[in-house]
Order: structure tokens, then C-alpha cells, then sequence
């Protein structure tokens, strides 16, 4: 997790914390005055305000729980279909929702336009990141070969990139790649050269996810591995060829395949691509070099960083300098890289 994204995150710890005492001042307000709409209301947002906390709490303090194959995450888990249903009940909700405030006489302009601005928000940014959310094709895949990253034919069911092109990619950009049996993990230090890693899906004992990023369009996945390592990978989430949330649930399914599993298992199938003739990079098109690195033996990097816990403590800066993935304090026994 990068600084900007720990700063979003206690900015919505604060921001949770004011909703705790501002509703719960108007429920208790609206109770004992005999207004009973409006203590309802109040005592239902500083329940929303104390689950958000709790959420922002676990994420910031690194509170995992174990994973359980096909339990949990259930927006996610929805296809983009039931996704854009659900998302057309939230609006309608906030369309009644106002409807009933102007009823019962606590319509005002500052409601009418946090209300319009939600329905607004889920038409124009969430559900068409939905419907123009790219499928990975082929040509996608060429590129991925040609540096490196995958092996010819290796079959891909997921991909994500915090970028469109790769002429124009962002310092500590990320891309992840999605296997039946790995999740393959690519920081790009700088725009001609990045890193690569593996983490295999059976290892992953633990899992967590909150949105961070311009109006939440990015999001956080921490992953917790059976030798107590624990990743956390930011997602930009700004190219609308990439959602986030759509690869994070193709990345559900197959951990929850790849958890199921009992015994040895099958090498993956060849996906058998018919390969172009040529490159899949144009001449003069910059070509970044991808280093491959173990996950297990790679050292933290120099980077300094705030702890990411309640105590907000500077970390300890290191000599080693094998990796940018960046170390952020965590109990004993435990190993923490960012992404």
C-alpha cells in the first residue's frame, strides 16, 4: 500500500469516526424529541458508520481471516449482470430514500445533492466500468509472452493492468496475471523495467479486500500465505479496460477451485494460441525488461515507509536493495511486502 492509499484510509477512519458521533447525536436527538423517522435513521447510519470503521480497522492493522472456499464476498462473486441489477436497486433506494425525506419534512439541498451525485456516480463511473470492462484477448497475451512474463500457449484466465499501453506506463505500476494454479505478480519500478513474482494460489490462506483510489475505484487486496507472509497489492483502478473488481472475481474462482483440490494436480492444458507473425511490439516501441524474483527470498527493499498500524511509527530503513517490494511493520513471525 502505497502513501497516498494509507492517507485515503485514515482519512475514512476519521471520516467513520465523525459519522459514529454525528448520527448517533441525531438518533439520540430524534428519539428523545419524539421524532422517531428521524432517530430510525440516525441510529441505522452510526450502525453503517461503526461497520465501516471496523472494516477500514482490520484493513489498516492487517486482520485477516482464513479463507473459506466459496464463502464470503458476494458482491463480488456476482456476474457483471446481477452486478448492474443490484447496482439499479441501490439507485432506486436512493431516490425513495429522498422521497421520504421530503415527506416527512427533512428534505434539504445538501441531501438532494449527496443523494443525486450517489445515482450519478453508480450510472457513470461503476456500471460503466462494468459493461466496457475489456475480455483479455489475444494480442494481450503476445505481449505477456514476448516479455517474458508467461510461457508460450500458457493458458491466462485473469488479467489486470494499472495501464492501457505499455509506451505509457506509470512508475509503480502493476499488472497481475491469473492462472488455474498461480497468481503472477508484475511491479514495474519505472516505465523500461519491473519485476516479477509468483505466489501460488494453494499457498493463500487468507484474504482481504476494501476499495481505496479516486472515488473508490481502486482497491486493496491482501493476501495472507501459509508461511505467515502477508502481500498487499494497490490497484489504481483508473483504465476502464481493467476493472478491479472483475478480476478480483475471476481471481475468487480460482481459489476457490484451486483450494478444493485434494492431491496431486494436473498441469494446466497448453491454450493453444495461434501466434501472429512478427512482434507484438511495434519497432521503436519500448520494450521493459522484466526481472524474475522469488517471492520467499527476495529482501525488502530501501524504501522507507509510515507503519501501517494505529501507532503511525516510521519504519526502520534497510541496506538492501534486491527489491522495491516495500516492508511495513507487523507483529513477530510476520512478513509483510507492499505492492
Amino acid at each position: 500500500m502505497d502513501q497516498q492509499a494509507l492517507r485515503q484510509m485514515r482519512g475514512k477512519k476519521m471520516a467513520s469516526w465523525f459519522g459514529i458521533l454525528f448520527f448517533g447525536l441525531v438518533a439520540i436527538i430524534g428519539f428523545a424529541d419524539g421524532e422517531g423517522l428521524m432517530g430510525f435513521l440516525g441510529a441505522v447510519m452510526t450502525i453503517l458508520s461503526l461497520a465501516a470503521l471496523i472494516i477500514i480497522r482490520r484493513q489498516i492493522n492487517v486482520t485477516l481471516t482464513p479463507y473459506r472456499p466459496g464463502k464470503g464476498y458476494w458482491y463480488y462473486r456476482m456476474s457483471p449482470r446481477s452486478k448492474k441489477i443490484y447496482l439499479t436497486a441501490g439507485q432506486w433506494i436512493l431516490i425513495l430514500l429522498l422521497l421520504l425525506f421530503w415527506w416527512a419534512g427533512y428534505f434539504n439541498w445538501y441531501m438532494a445533492f449527496s443523494a443525486l451525485f450517489g445515482i450519478y456516480y453508480i450510472q457513470a463511473v461503476v456500471k460503466r466500468r462494468i459493461r466496457l470492462h475489456t475480455d483479455i484477448d489475444d494480442a494481450s497475451l503476445f505481449e505477456l509472452e514476448e516479455l517474458g512474463i508467461i510461457e508460450p500457449d500458457e493458458p491466462v484466465i485473469g488479467l489486470y493492468k494499472d495501464f492501457a499501453l505499455w509506451s505509457e506506463v506509470p512508475a509503480d505500476a502493476k499488472v497481475l496475471v491469473l492462472t488455474p494454479d498461480r497468481l503472477i505478480v508484475i511491479h514495474m519500478t519505472s516505465p523500461e523495467s519491473g519485476e516479477r513474482y509468483e505466489i501460488r494460489l494453494k499457498e493463500i490462506a487468507g484474504l482481504g479486500v476494501i476499495a481505496s483510489g479516486k472515488q473508490g475505484q481502486g482497491m486493496i487486496i491482501t493476501l495472507g500465505l501459509a508461511d505467515e507472509t502477508v502481500i498487499r497489492l494497490s490497484l489504481v483502478g483508473e483504465s476502464y479496460q481493467d476493472s478491479p473488481e472483475q478480476f478480483f472475481q475471476a481471481f475468487l474462482r480460482a481459489l476457490d477451485r484451486a483450494l478444493a483440490e485434494t492431491g496431486a494436480v494436473a498441469e494446466p492444458e497448453k491454450a493453444g494460441r495461434s501466434h501472429p507473425e512478427g512482434t507484438a511490439f511495434q519497432d521503436g516501441e519500448p520494450r521493459p525488461v522484466i526481472r524474475h524474483l522469488d517471492l520467499h527470498e527476495t529482501q525488502p527493499g530501501a524504501q522507507e515507509q509510515d507503519r501501517q498500524n494505529e501507532t503511525a511509527e516510521h519504519a526502520a530503513p534497510t541496506d538492501l536493495e534486491e527489491s522495491s517490494a516495500s516492508p511495513v511493520s507487523v507483529p513477530a513471525g510476520r512478513r509483510m511486502l507492499d505492492f
